[in-house]
């Protein structure tokens, strides 16, 4: 067993001598590399894995309890997690942990639901108690639902709900109210949007509770107000402000574009002055029309028509004799009179065109509206180089613009309209800035340029691509040999003639007879380099 040993270790060595240096390396490096793989592969499967033990969140003071009793069972195999809120235990420990928390009665807060809370419930509770429970359960489930909102880290939710009376109206009933405090996230910031969600779920789950009736503020007493509710005399005024502003714009902008094409860009500053009216009127009108103008009347829904017929007889009598006072008779002879009577009554419903209009006016009308025009005369030397013609026109355009403006007005004359325009004419001492696009793009200098441009980019960028390659072969050359230490200096094949190829074969005979194991050594580091 000894000499195999001792056959193996001789031929191993006298393999690894015959090896190159370059594969000597490899070899190292391939051993090296499966030690490293086979250490780091046992450090990570034999590694616990943890997990938290509570999945839902926990204040330090609760965390600071169940340490203290983990460490008094001697259990140290724990880690403290997010600011000491949450502490993680091997996966393979948890379900013992809870088991023995629980029976030590911890965590002693929580979200409880109102199941849990009436089970154990004995006979006899009052309404009192039933009704603090369920108090006590709704303002869990409400806290547990915005704490799954995102960036909502913890909440917690007072409700205050009217106590119920048999002889209150439906319509007098008193609403709920409540108070919720939100901890966000570190570095969230909640957005509009976001707080009205959590105002719609706060009023959704607890009934009779208007959002007008709730306050909300985050962990550090800032108020996250309603987004309808935020109004307030300034936030009207600069709405209205940046709305005018935005008008007074677009009418500067557009007589500056035409303007400015017929007397020239820089030769014209337009200014513009609106008052608007913000009141937003409603008007309904019920009205009541005919169906047939021409006769007034309307359709006939229904249509009556009565006929009574009456008849009976008449007999004649009297008293014999006259008197003073009588009135003469004659004695009836026992002759009758027979009478009939007819009467008709027609009776008809008519239904007519009822009409509702309701109309609601715009709020952003245009009450009032004035234009001030700074012309620049072609000699800037002499204001009156501009004419009074040219005056005129611009005076007709800008009259037409603000009659049109103020159109709702009919009572406005062409006095009224020309007051409210001033042209002069006066030389600029600055540049006119332009306002619109179009301005600026005309007068930047021919096309010509963007050509250069593309050219010299495309110049660039050829250079940038030949620095490259010159640089990748530099590169390259210099990566042809990583190891020149241990790199075999390999001579280029020499061309050898006939006598000489004679004289080395008998050369090599003759060492193979005189010197064999010399001979056999060099064979083989031959065949190892091949």
């Amino acid at each position: 067993m000894i000499q195999q040993l001792r056959d193996f270790k001789e031929k191993y060595i006298e393999f690894w001598n015959s090896v190159s240096k370059k594969r000597k390396f490899l070899f190292i490096g391939i051993f090296i590399a499966i030690i490293v793989a086979l250490s780091l592969s046992l450090y990570f499967l034999s590694r616990s894995t943890y997990v938290p033990l509570f999945t839902n969140e926990m204040s330090q003071k609760e965390i600071g309890d169940i340490k203290a009793e983990l460490d008094q069972e001697g259990y140290t195999e724990y880690k403290l997690d997010q600011n000491g809120t949450k502490i993680l235990v091997p996966q393979e420990d948890v379900d013992n942990l809870l088991v023995s928390l629980a029976s030590k009665g911890l965590p002693q807060t929580g979200t409880i639901s109102f199941f849990d809370m009436t089970k154990d419930l004995q006979f006899g509770a009052t309404d009192r108690q039933l009704d603090a429970m369920e108090k006590e359960a709704l303002q869990g489930e409400v806290a547990d639902l915005l704490r799954h909102v995102e960036g909502v880290k913890n909440a917690a939710v007072v409700i205050s709900t009217p106590e119920e009376n048999l002889f209150v109206r439906q319509d007098e009933k008193d609403q709920a109210s409540a108070s919720v405090v939100i901890e966000l996230e570190p570095g969230y910031e909640v957005e509009p949007k976001e707080i009205e969600v959590l105002y719609h779920l706060v009023s959704k789950s607890v009934p009779n509770l208007p959002k007008e009736n709730i306050v909300m503020t985050d962990q550090g007493g800032q108020g996250l107000d309603h987004p309808n509710q935020v109004t307030g005399a300034m936030d009207s005024f600069e709405q209205q402000r940046q709305i005018q502003e935005e008008i007074e714009t677009d009418i500067q902008k557009d007589l500056q574009k035409m303007l400015g094409t017929i007397m020239g860009h820089n030769k014209v500053l337009v200014q513009a002055f609106v008052r608007l009216n913000f009141d937003q009127v409603k008007t309904r009108e019920d009205l009541v029309e005919p169906v047939d103008e021409e006769t007034g009347n309307g359709i006939a829904v229904s249509v009556e028509e009565i006929s009574k017929e009456y008849s009976g007889t008449d007999t004649a009598a009297g008293i014999d004799g006259t008197g003073e006072t009588d009135i003469p008779e004659y004695p009836s002879n026992g002759s009758s009179q027979e009478s009939t009577s007819t009467e008709i009554e027609n009776r008809v419903n008519y239904e007519v065109n009822r009409i509702t209009n309701e109309i609601v006016q715009s709020p952003y009308k245009i009450e009032d509206l004035t234009i001030n025009v700074g012309v620049e005369p072609p000699n800037p030397d002499n204001p009156a180089s501009l004419t009074a013609e040219t005056k005129g026109n611009i005076q007709q355009i800008l009259s037409n613009v603000v009659r049109t403006a103020l159109s709702s007005n009919p009572t406005l004359t062409n006095e009224d309209i020309t007051s409210r325009i001033t042209v002069f004419s006066q030389e600029f001492s600055g540049k006119v800035e332009m306002p619109t696009l179009e301005e600026e793009t005309s007068s930047i200098p021919p096309v010509w340029w963007k050509y250069a441009l593309i050219g010299a980019g495309g110049l660039l960028l050829l250079v940038a691509i030949v620095a490259l390659v010159r640089r990748r072969r530099s590169k390259e050359e210099e990566d042809e040999d990583p190891f020149p230490i241990f790199s075999e200096n390999k001579a280029e094949p020499i061309e050898l003639k006939e006598d000489e190829k004679v004289a080395i074969k008998k050369q090599v005979e003759q060492m193979a007879v005189q010197q064999p194991e010399e001979f056999v050594g060099l064979l083989r580091n031959w065949l190892s380099r091949e």
